[in-house]
């Protein structure tokens, strides 16, 4: 479970995902160094980008903001069945490989242009 003194350090991984390289679409050998299979993280990065998206938007009081995005990753990782080290260590095996990095973070953003024009498409 994320503990609220594990925030900083999540926000912290998380900031460098502007990390950009060559594109390569290799995997990790997930079953080896039990990661979190390249589509599932995918799925997680999304979220994680909307969670921080809503958090730099400031779209909530500032004295509960941080309690609320508590309990989205909290959410976000019990639907995943993923908790804090399995999640950061996925991350930091990513951002040691640039170039693979790289690809998963298009796809990211590609599935976050796909939310926007559905729910543009919704209005």
């Amino acid at each position: 479970m994320i503990r609220s003194r594990h925030i900083p350090g999540i926000f912290m991984l998380l900031a460098a995902l502007g990390i950009v390289a060559c594109t390569n679409h290799e995997h990790p050998k997930s079953d080896a160094q039990n990661l979190i299979a390249r589509d599932t993280f995918v799925q997680v990065l999304t979220e994680v980008h909307l969670i921080e998206g809503v958090k730099k938007q400031r779209l909530m009081r500032d004295d509960e903001q941080g309690l609320i995005i508590l309990q989205h990753y909290v959410e976000l990782f019990d639907r995943f069945d993923v908790n804090e080290e399995r999640f950061k260590s996925t991350y930091q095996w990513w951002y040691q490989h640039p170039a693979e990095m790289d690809g998963l973070l298009e796809e990211v953003s590609e599935a976050l242009s796909e939310l926007e024009r559905a729910t543009n498409a919704s209005h």
